[in-house]
């Protein structure tokens, strides 16, 4: 149990009896029980850390009520005043010389008075008298004055005052009275047979403690019952408070002291604890009554008790020796609580010179001197948690608890710990092994080191966050921060938190304005120290950080090569390619130069083409009956690792056809990602570029299938593959290849979506049009491309969609019908986002963080560009408004006969194509059985009557077809023609008209004249314009130049010509 208090005599022997007492600073004033008011003067002696009082009688006043006793005191120091209660009289003294009573103090109710108190926790010195079944209230104004009376149900017999609330007792109940509305609330009935009630006001908290024979509860100032009560195993007598302790005199005279804070007794004293302190006399002394009052400008204790008639004091020991009880037995916030408490006491009242500056930088020193003992007890304990959350608030020097670790602690520091040093991971298992009692178990030995690491980086990231945020450049060059940056940067490696290491590392490099900085941590300890764990991934990035890139790059070399092997089982080959291409801290590490590239790229994509082919091999053992031909793009991400190096940009440029001639001889496949890269995300519109991506994905087409090569003796449409779909997407985007030698490359393949699109580049559109409608059966594409066409664009493959769902069929005949037109559909009539997905899955692969951008680029022309063609649709739709130079538009006319003239050699490619059994079915044939063309010709000409000159259509078609066959053909072109030529010559006359009308309107305001005779005025100032420049508005004003302010705002009518313009001007 703590023992905060020791019982100190002050006074052995009174002459009388003592029934009261009050103390202010070194004096104490007695109440007897003669009527008598004793003075005494103290003074506090300390001699070897014990303290002793004196005493001596200073004066003695008769209050002149016979030997009637003092039943009270109370002083009012501010105001100098002593109150007294003798025999039901109310009587006012001075405190200094107990001259008085004067019969002008102002208490009119100076008998019958039963108890009295003053208002606490108030500026104000206001007292309460009770009398009979009233209480009466004063306020000092020179004297007391009575300025409110509460009558009571019950005669009160003890009155505590805070605030606007009374707590009275009687002996039926307990109340709270409200001081300014009188307002009356019963708390707790009692019995009328106890004892008397008492009531004692917890300053602090501002509660009243409400006390019966066997129960103290609290109440707030309201009234309300709060959490807390005390159980008494006597009567209690008298009471008293010294923050946070309730001291208590029961009716066994023994001493109870609680701490208000939880009500747990923390120190009993009983009637022999006073005999170590008191003289040589055996009588025991029977305490009476506990007071607190103010004593050498300290809260004090004292009490009094009789045989002999003496007075202690309740002296609190020394506060360092408390706290250390507390933490020594645990208890480390209450041991906080306790030094704020009574250091605020102990530093209330000070000499003259008070420095808050002063006292303020005292109190932090000892509450930090408070956390590191707390700090350290937990520490020994095993505790590290807590351990470290005091030592962050304390001002303990970071490396004295890092001298524990001395594992970490480096050795070029210079710094001397004033603990005894000690192995903390040796502590925690020789306390596991040893049989002592409240030791720890041998399974826990590992999470409790774990823990003390993981607690020890939190502790020193947080001081290392702090110098950073405040940009203190002397504490981040100190000593001390080199000290703790090497310390955390080993927690870090050890724990594999590489994202931390770098950036600690990064920020060992930047201070401030973004000076460079190097010796931020001891880089040879940490150095030898990684080594020696064998982390040398994290020893490659130490000396990445400290710009050693050579020797980061050999050491992963060595990694990935076997000669070495590394605490986390890391390889170096992205670590390596990470340091190549600059992916982190960009803006804080500068580039390694272009000659590492060149010289250790190589070994990264060997060492990733082994690897890959490794893999491979065991996904094949693993998968032997798998027969599945998916795509394995997938597969290549860890040979395409390397490539990283060429996708990004740096400040120092690569030359491109450096890269090209690099990459060339470890295969086709690294070249093409690098100019995919330059084609689709760095937007590169060199042609030759485009045309060697495009002539490498051939000639992988062609290395992986052959049989592609040449279209002999083939009538069968191959389906397009991955690599085939690359190149497609490649023709399709872009427009800066040579399409004439690619042309020459692929003429005589199977790739006949790959020709479709050269033929139509470069302007050869029956070829192109004998492929789409020959070899890949699609009608519906063909008569696509003739009609999208906007001659104010150069014909390319953006004009060219899906067939398959925009496209709508040039007659209504279902697919059951004679024509050909859904014969087939074209594997280029793919959707365009799988096919761009399709094209540059190398590059997601390789970098996920380049986002491919689906916007037409200058340069380039995208499929589904439908913005384009709503846009052509718009521009033909306002060009219909004016009139035509001609009625049909040459190129496209030009496209259609093209067609037409494709669909006319169906006999000779009847004979060889595959579309004989449909065409045979789609002829039209006569009333003998003769067939005389396919249907679908008819169709072509009705649907697109308005595309093609009749007569050069007729030049086309053969002899001998029936006239009826073209009538519908015939009658809507001869409709469509006279009806563009009769709006063409009403649009004439409507120019014309319109033509006439502006030439008269011209004239009408030419014609208007201005005559300025010798009586002509300025309608302003009204002197004669003669012969001066003048200004004309058009509304017929004539003013000077300076006559006027705004050009186009008249003067004398202030009409604005902008907004309201005449419509003709007016003659003078």
């Amino acid at each position: 149990m703590l023992n905060p208090f020791e019982l100190i005599p002050i006074i052995k022997n009174a002459p009388c009896k003592i029934e009261s007492i009050e103390i202010w600073q070194n004096n104490i004033y007695l109440g007897t029980n003669d009527g008598q008011i004793l003075l005494y003067i103290i003074e506090k002696v300390e001699n070897n850390k014990k303290i002793t009082f004196k005493s001596r009688m200073e004066n003695s006043k008769s209050l002149g009520y016979g030997k009637k006793p003092v039943d009270k005191l109370l002083l009012i120091a501010d105001i100098g005043k002593l109150l007294t209660l003798c025999d039901g009289n109310l009587d006012v003294f001075s405190m200094y010389n107990l001259d008085g009573p004067n019969t002008q103090n102002g208490i009119s109710t100076n008998k019958g008075v039963i108890t009295f108190c003053s208002k606490k926790k108030s500026q104000e010195f206001k007292i309460c008298v009770v009398t009979k079944r009233k209480l009466t209230l004063y306020e000092f104004i020179g004297v007391f004055d009575m300025y409110r009376e509460i009558a009571l149900p019950e005669l009160a017999l003890t009155v505590e005052w805070c605030k606007t609330s009374l707590c009275v007792g009687s002996r039926k109940e307990y109340a709270i009275v409200d001081a300014d509305s009188g307002l009356y609330k019963s708390l707790l009935e009692l019995d009328k047979n106890v004892p008397g009630p008492r009531t004692k006001l917890i300053l602090d908290q501002e509660k009243f403690l409400l006390t019966t024979v066997d129960l103290s509860v609290l109440v707030d100032l309201q009234g309300d019952i709060v959490q807390g009560s005390i159980i008494w195993d006597s009567n209690p007598m008298s009471m008293s408070y010294l923050e946070p302790y309730l001291i208590t005199i029961l009716h066994n005279r023994c001493i109870n002291i609680h701490d208000m804070k939880n009500q747990k007794l923390i120190q009993e004293l009983n009637n022999s604890s006073h005999n170590k302190g008191a003289s040589s006399s055996s009588s025991v002394i029977s305490f009476q009554q506990i007071f607190e009052g103010r004593g050498n400008g300290k809260d004090f204790i004292v009490l009094y008790g009789s045989s002999p008639n003496s007075v202690y004091c309740l002296h609190v020991g020394n506060i360092d020796d408390l706290v250390h009880q507390l933490i020594n037995r645990g208890e480390h916030e209450e041991a906080i609580r306790l030094f704020e408490i009574f250091f605020k006491r102990e530093r209330a009242e000070l000499e003259d010179g008070y420095d808050p500056n002063r006292e303020k930088q005292i109190h932090q020193a000892r509450l930090c001197k408070v956390y590191e003992l707390v700090a350290m007890s937990e520490f020994y304990r095993f505790k590290f948690s807590s351990a470290f959350k005091y030592l962050q608030l304390s001002k303990l020097d970071h490396r004295a608890i890092i001298s524990f670790f001395p594992t970490y602690m480096p050795y070029q520091t210079n710094y001397r710990s004033p603990f005894d040093q000690s192995d903390i991971f040796k502590s925690i298992k020789d306390s596991a092994i040893s049989n002592a009692p409240n030791t720890i178990e041998l399974k826990d030995v590992d999470s409790l080191i774990d823990d003390s690491k993981s607690q020890l980086t939190l502790y020193l990231e947080h001081y290392i966050n702090n110098i950073n945020s405040s940009s203190n450049a002397l504490l981040s060059g100190s000593e001390e921060f080199k000290d703790l940056t090497t310390v955390l940067l080993k927690l870090y490696s050890e724990s594999n938190k590489i994202s931390k290491l770098i950036s600690l590392l990064a920020k060992c490099r930047v201070n401030g304005g973004n000076s460079v900085i190097n010796n931020q941590f001891y880089i040879q300890d940490v150095e030898e120290w990684l080594n020696n764990k064998q982390l040398y991934k994290q020893l490659g990035l130490v000396y990445q950080y400290t710009e050693k890139y050579r020797k980061a790059l050999l050491l992963w070399n060595r990694l990935s090569l076997g000669e070495l092997s590394d605490h986390f089982n890391c390889n170096g080959i992205e670590e390596s390619i990470q340091l190549l291409e600059c992916k982190q801290n960009q803006d804080i590490l500068p580039e390694p130069n272009k000659e590492l590239v060149w010289e250790f790229t190589p070994f990264l994509i060997k060492i990733t083409q082994e690897q890959q082919q490794q893999r491979n091999n065991n996904n094949n053992n693993n998968n032997k009956d798998n027969q599945d031909d998916g795509d394995d793009d997938d597969d290549d991400s860890i040979k395409q690792l390397p490539m990283k190096i060429f996708l990004k940009k740096r400040k120092d440029q690569f030359i491109i056809d450096d890269v090209i001639e690099f990459l060339t001889p470890f295969g086709d496949y690294y070249f093409q990602i690098y100019l995919e890269y330059l084609i689709y995300q760095e937007e590169n519109r060199v042609d030759y570029l485009h045309t060697k991506l495009a002539t490498s994905y051939i000639e992988q087409i062609f290395k992986n299938c052959p049989e592609l090569q040449s279209s002999q003796g083939r009538t069968d449409i191959p389906i397009a593959n991955s690599d085939r779909q690359k190149l497609i997407n490649l023709l399709e985007l872009s427009n800066c290849y040579n399409a004439s030698t690619l042309l020459h490359r692929v003429r005589n393949s199977l790739l006949y979506e790959e020709l479709v699109i050269l033929y139509l580049r470069i302007g050869q559109y029956e070829k192109m049009f004998n492929i789409i409608v020959w070899k890949l059966n699609n009608f519906k594409k063909a008569e696509y491309i003739c009609e999208s066409f906007d001659p104010n664009f150069s014909l390319s493959i953006t004009n060219v969609v899906s067939t398959q769902t925009t496209i709508t069929p040039t007659s209504s005949n279902t697919p059951n019908s004679s024509s050909p037109t859904i014969m087939g559909t074209s594997p280029s009539t793919t959707n365009l986002r799988n096919s761009i997905r399709l094209s540059q899955q190398n590059i997601n692969n390789i970098n996920n963080n380049i986002q491919i951008s689906s916007s037409p680029i200058q340069g380039f022309n995208l499929i589904n560009n439908n913005n384009n063609l709503n846009n052509n649709n718009n521009n033909n739709n306002n060009d219909s408004n004016l009139p035509k130079s001609s009625l049909y538009d040459s190129k496209r006319q030009e496209l259609f006969l093209c067609l037409l003239r494709t669909y006319l050699n169906y006999k000779e490619q009847s004979l060889k194509s595959s579309v004989k059994n449909q065409l045979t079915n789609s002829l039209i044939k006569d009333s003998n059985g003769e067939p005389i063309i396919p249907r679908y010709i008819i169709e072509f000409l009705n649907h697109y009557y308005e595309e093609m000159d009749p007569i050069k259509v007729l030049a086309l078609l053969p002899n001998s077809i029936p006239i009826n066959l073209l009538e519908s053909y015939l009658s809507n072109s001869f409709n469509y023609s006279i009806s563009q030529q009769r709006e063409s010559k009403i649009v004439k006359n409507l120019q014309k008209s319109l033509n006439l009308s502006t030439k008269s309107e011209y004239m009408m305001v030419c014609s208007a004249s201005v005559y300025i005779g010798p009586d002509r005025r300025c309608a302003v100032c009204s002197k004669p314009i003669s012969d001066r420049v003048f200004v004309y508005f058009p509304n017929g004003t004539i003013v000077h130049p300076k006559c006027f302010q705004i050009p186009f705002i008249c003067p004398i009518s202030a009409r604005n010509f902008k907004m309201n313009p005449v419509e003709f001007p007016q003659s003078i």
